[in-house]
């Protein structure tokens, strides 16, 4: 990455990361529905990027701050990207598990994930968009699918503790389910920070 990046440059890199986690819950949807660990590498090599990418864009960015008010909040923006791809990066290894190990999940419990990646890769994609248009309707989109995200989360894993007893999971499933639905909770949740501090 250039040292002497310009305004332009630095955010579009920015939005690149951004739509690279996006990307990235597009293919773990695609290997979580078809129970395949093909497209994990492709994720794995995004992550890379970002987490490679980060440091030095958080340098070049708090450096035009200097000079441009108009960067000093996205300022923390490269973090809060690279927290997304450290928990995109857990859930590549927990569906890396599961395809390895043949761990199935139940009918209900795929339904719900793939609901919640959907609603992720939504998210995502209006967090890219935001960091290229700051736009109050687009970051009070976030901020409300945020709530929607972590409250069916918190639902869906109340139910899935009734599965449990009833028997109908097993165990070793349970545990990775319930470590994605936090995944996915932590994700949404740094998103919508995103949000907040690019809102107008």
């Amino acid at each position: 990455m250039k040292e002497d990046m310009n305004v332009k440059n630095a955010l579009m890199t920015l939005y690149q990361m951004g739509n690279d986690a996006e990307d990235c819950m597009l293919l773990l949807q695609t290997s979580l529905l078809y129970n395949t660990s093909t497209l994990l590498n492709d994720c794995r090599a995004k992550v890379e990027y970002i987490k490679k990418t980060e440091p030095q864009l958080s340098q070049i960015i708090t450096k035009l701050a200097i000079d441009d008010l108009h960067l000093k909040p996205y300022l923390t923006v490269p973090v809060y990207i690279l927290r997304i791809a450290e928990n995109i990066e857990r859930i590549v290894e927990l569906i890396d598990k599961k395809v390895r190990e043949e761990i199935f999940f139940s009918e209900k419990a795929m339904d719900e994930i793939t609901f919640l990646f959907q609603r992720l890769i939504e998210i995502l994609n209006t967090t890219a968009e935001i960091i290229l248009a700051r736009n109050t309707i687009l970051s009070k989109y976030v901020e409300e699918s945020e709530r929607g995200v972590i409250r069916r989360a918190i639902e869906y894993a109340t139910l899935h503790e009734e599965r449990l007893i009833e028997g109908s999971c097993l165990p070793v499933a349970s545990a990775i389910y319930i470590y994605m639905l936090d995944i996915i909770k932590s994700i949404a949740w740094h998103a919508k920070e995103i949000a907040l501090k690019l809102a107008v």
